[in-house]
């Protein structure tokens, strides 16, 4: 086993902590930034890249860092990925085109990647089973923090100082955990019998299968509809690369993905269940609500995020408690499906949401989700761990954090369809009459986000202008095309029409002044109405905005289900009360032996073993 000091124990957790709470804010922290980037660099073609790219990055290379630790230690990729994900963070903030910040934003998310990958095995290597709950409750709760605060602070320091601090903020920060890694984490770099490689095949196959799925899932019902060539064309790349994935990694001397990882029960339930819970339900819960405190409550931006704290502190409560209770009990199932329904009870609540909650009444239901989603961010991976060849459980911790990415990304598929499609069937149906015909209600995401509804006026304004402009034509010029297009016009009440029915005629010798006096009369009228339809098409917007959040929320207790159902058939292996890591030659049990920790044995619970396996 691994011999690690309490001092290395203390700062080698301190550091990998703040990597792993800088690759999780990264997530979020640029999305209330992009307004303004946007702005900037001109891009707005291009919007969805900037976030697609680190996505695409971090995802599709977290199975592959987790292969390489097993190999060739923890600390040489964590180190390797904190500096990519640094160097990737100041070429950010020093990005001069859209083209430029996706590049670098792509060096972030391989970054990223290795942080994640190794994050929870390092507490693995260096914490038995029985201790661990207690340390990876603290890695749920940065995690949980850092998703929740991103919003709130990208807001801050966009507004107080630049969109690239963004970035910026990242470089300290990571200097202070490189400094704790270099220094004090021991290379927990496993002893081999054999020369091994890296398995080149798997990798190409691997990317060949996720760069193309996470591309479909994220440009779907967005950039392309769900059933365009392209999208269509991307999944089916997909399914060959996944094909080819499955029989590389089936004669591969070193896969990345252990076959006899799929042959465990635990394995495959545990990451089911996590796909659903920690990865759909969770960026459910918490994606769309700082936007719905934006546009439906009205608070700002930057004051959006820090509104979803309770939710926070909830899961950070929880997912602390619910891993020392662990360690004491040295039971976890409990804790899952509890979390499960108090989760589910969350999301049930949120259907009490109206165009008038307040402030007070979303948090306070934001707390119940933040205490439902805390012991699933620890106790899924504690409990995979649990089960698998201490060998092998870099690629089996890495490989759980890439299946919640990916339930991750298809639950912002899934639920950002229904949000496109709920606000495009139920705006209609709120808009004041004749106010579609006019355009007045054309809105990007990104103005949404912001809460930046100011466009909504002003393309009323300017549609009453141009309303104006042809009745001036027509009672001072006598204009009769002018006359026909306002009575063809849907926002022209009923009254001026009446008025325009007999043929345009220029105005009788000295009567301009008398006319322009009405005009001026009928310019104040239209203003005070184009003010209070603005005001409508606001309120519209937010009743429509409610019912898409509402109906997120209704899918999401499905997905809820889901994962309680598979929490249900998830093995319970009493935690393991030896170092996480054996090494053959230091008495360590050969692989299949009771009590090697591979699912199959348990000192003293054969009978729970075979049932495992």
């Amino acid at each position: 086993m691994y011999t690690v000091t309490p001092r290395e124990r203390v700062f080698t957790l301190v550091g990998v902590l703040v990597a792993l709470f800088l690759g999780a804010l990264d997530q979020t922290i640029v999305a209330t930034a992009m307004p303004r980037i946007l702005q900037e660099l001109n891009g707005l073609s291009l919007y969805t890249w900037v976030v697609t790219a680190y996505l695409l990055a971090s995802t599709a290379m977290i199975p592959i860092w987790g292969k390489i630790s097993d190999l060739y230690g923890r600390k040489v990729v964590v180190l390797s990925a904190t500096v990519l994900f640094l160097l990737g963070s100041a070429l950010s903030g020093q990005a001069r085109s859209m083209v430029e910040l996706i590049i670098f934003r792509a060096v972030q998310g391989l970054g990223s990647a290795g942080i994640f990958s190794t994050a929870f095995t390092v507490v693995a290597d260096i914490f038995t089973p029985a201790e661990r709950g207690r340390y990876q409750g603290l890695f749920g709760a940065v995690f949980g923090t850092s998703s929740v605060l991103g919003p709130w602070l990208g807001g801050l320091l966009t507004d107080h100082l630049s969109w690239r601090w963004v970035f910026y903020v990242n470089v300290p920060l990571g200097l202070i955990a490189l400094a704790f890694i270099a220094l004090q984490m021991p290379a927990l770099k496993p002893r081999l019998d054999r020369k091994v490689s890296i398995d080149w095949w798997g990798v190409l196959t691997l990317l060949v299968a996720v760069v193309p799925l996470l591309l479909a899932l994220s440009l779907g019902g967005q950039e392309y509809p769900w059933g365009s060539s392209p999208i269509l064309v991307l999944f089916a790349v997909a399914a060959v690369g996944i094909t080819a994935f499955l029989l590389v990694e089936r004669r591969a001397a070193e896969p990345i993905l252990p076959w006899d990882l799929f042959q465990n029960r635990t394995y495959v339930i545990g990451n089911a269940a996590a796909l659903f819970v920690a990865g759909v339900a969770f960026f459910g819960a918490i994606l769309f609500l700082p936007i719905y405190m934006v546009l439906v409550v009205g608070v700002s931006a930057s004051t959006a995020g820090l509104t979803v704290m309770p939710m926070t502190i909830g899961m950070v409560i929880t997912s602390f408690v619910s891993g020392q209770l662990v360690s004491r009990t040295g039971r976890y199932k409990i804790f899952l499906l509890a979390g499960a329904v108090i989760l589910f009870v969350g999301y049930l609540l949120m259907q009490g949401l109206t165009p008038d909650t307040t402030r007070w009444q979303v948090s306070w239901r934001m707390v119940i989700l933040g205490i439902g989603l805390g012991p699933a961010l620890p106790l899924y991976t504690l409990a995979i761990q649990n089960a698998v060849n201490p060998r092998e459980i870099g690629a089996a911790t890495s490989s759980s954090q890439f299946f919640r990415q990916v339930g991750a990304v298809i639950g912002v598929a899934v639920f950002g369809t229904i949000l496109a499609t709920v606000l495009s069937t139920q705006l209609p149906r709120y808009m004041p009459a004749g106010v579609q015909g006019a355009g007045a209600a054309t809105l990007s995401m990104g103005q949404l986000e912001s809460g930046n509804l100011q466009p909504v006026g002003d393309q009323i304004r300017k549609r009453m202008q141009g309303t104006y402009d042809k009745i001036a034509a027509v009672m001072l010029r006598g204009d009769e095309s002018a006359r026909q297009s306002l009575l063809a016009d849907p926002m022209v009440p009923e009254s001026y029409k009446a008025a325009l029915q007999a043929p345009a005629a220029p105005p009788a010798a000295g009567s301009e002044e008398r006319v322009k006096a009405i005009l001026a009369t009928i310019k104040a009228s239209m203003d005070r109405a184009a003010d209070a339809l603005a005001g409508q098409v606001q309120t519209a917007l937010k009743k429509a905005f409610t019912e898409a959040v509402l109906r997120i929320y209704f899918w999401g207790l499905f997905v809820i289900a889901a994962g309680f159902i598979f929490t249900l058939f998830l093995p319970e292996i009493a935690l393991r009360k030896t170092h996480g890591h054996a090494v053959a030659g230091e008495g360590a049990p050969p692989v299949g032996a009771p009590g090697d920790g591979n699912g199959r044995g348990e000192p003293g619970r054969p009978a729970q073993v075979t049932a495992e396996k």
